[in-house]
Order: structure tokens, then C-alpha cells, then sequence
């Protein structure tokens, strides 16, 4: 992403990708019985093989109870999908597919959990904040097209991976946040909170 805007709210455009980011994970909701530090754990970021247990967790941390988020699909494939850890090329996304033709938040959360150094989590406050960084706020009304798009998850992709290599690891709660994580939470934050920011007198600001 050339230039982003990065916005926060009762301030001016910042310029540090930091600033950004210890801005608006502040912001973030993190779930008290679910918590990013156990979220972490199961997603064994940092290598390891994810057990059926990880992976039940990890899909009850994402969309808690919902029938259509069973993770029993994903658990039967458990031995492939451990065999596409930390890859990029078309067999993650092969696999994914087949485990959610239609749902793609879902799709792209199985792409995460295989390989989340590559994929980053895809679901509404995301692209919401990723319209705005990039300026692209008139396809705010198209959301619910755009988060059924492979070419905007595409698109998404390519410019969380540009920006994640200028962010920080952080030491929080005890816990080491590597940079894909407190991206994810910064950008998830900014698009719960869009139309406040949308609506600010910062929104008015010309960005440069």
C-alpha cells in the first residue's frame, strides 16, 4: 500500500505505522474467556502442529457456537492441513475451499490458522478499515459484496503482509504479540469504530 491514511480518531494523520497501531489496539476487545494470549497459543504461530483440541478452540474463539462454524470438517482434514503449515502456495487455499465453498471469513480464517505468518484474518472491521487506510471510503455501501470477494481478500492480503513487516513485536500481558497480531487488532478496532471515524472532523482532513 503506497501512502496509506492512517487515521485516528481526535487527531491528525500519523505518519509511524506504530503510532497506528499502539493507537488503535487499545481499541481492541479482547475476550476474557477467550483471550489474543491463549489465541496465540493454540494457533502455535511460532511452529508446532495444531491438535483437534487447537483447532476446536481456535473456531469457538472466532464465531463461538454458530452450527455453521463446526469445526469438525477441518478437524477430519487435520493431517493435510498440518502438512501446509506456514505455506503460501495454491494447496492452502485448495483445502480451505473445500472445507467452506461458500463462506469466505470462514475460508480465510482455515487459510490463517495453517499458515498465519502468510493469511491474515479477514472479516467486516478489517475490510472496513483497509477501505479507509487505502481510501477508498465510497465502497463503504459495498461491503457486504466486498467480504464475499476472493479479489478483495486478494487485495487485503497483499497490503496486511506489506505493512506488517513495520510493525513491532510487543511484550503484553505477559505474552509476545508478534507484529501479524497487533495488526490484525488495530485494524479490526479501527472498523468497529468506522463510523465514528468516518463521521470526525478528522475524516475531513486532506490526506496527504
Amino acid at each position: 500500500m503506497t501512502a496509506p491514511s492512517l487515521l485516528v480518531l481526535g487527531k491528525s494523520p500519523v505518519s509511524s505505522l506504530e503510532e497506528f497501531v499502539s493507537y488503535w489496539e487499545e481499541f481492541y476487545d479482547d475476550s476474557k474467556k477467550r483471550p489474543d494470549r491463549e489465541f496465540l497459543r493454540r494457533l502455535k504461530w511460532n511452529g508446532g502442529k495444531l491438535t483437534a483440541e487447537d483447532v476446536e478452540w481456535l473456531f469457538r474463539w472466532k464465531y463461538r457456537n454458530v452450527p455453521s462454524w463446526s469445526p469438525k470438517k477441518t478437524i477430519r482434514q487435520l493431517s493435510r492441513l498440518n502438512g501446509l503449515r506456514f505455506g503460501d502456495d495454491k494447496s492452502v487455499m485448495d483445502l480451505a475451499k473445500s472445507l467452506s465453498p461458500s463462506g469466505q471469513v470462514k475460508r480465510f480464517f482455515i487459510c490463517h490458522i495453517v499458515s498465519p505468518l502468510k493469511y491474515p484474518i479477514w472479516d467486516q472491521y478489517v475490510l472496513k478499515a483497509h477501505l479507509v487506510i487505502s481510501r477508498r471510503e465510497n465502497q463503504l455501501s459495498a461491503l457486504e459484496t466486498l467480504i464475499k470477494s476472493e479479489q478483495a481478500y486478494e487485495f487485503y492480503r497483499r497490503d496486511f503482509n506489506d505493512l506488517v513487516r513495520n510493525v513491532p513485536a510487543r511484550i503484553r500481558n505477559d505474552g509476545e504479540f508478534p507484529p501479524f497480531r497487533r495488526l490484525d487488532r488495530a485494524l479490526w478496532a479501527m472498523g468497529k469504530h468506522c463510523s465514528l471515524l468516518i463521521h470526525s472532523p478528522q475524516a475531513a482532513i486532506e490526506r496527504t
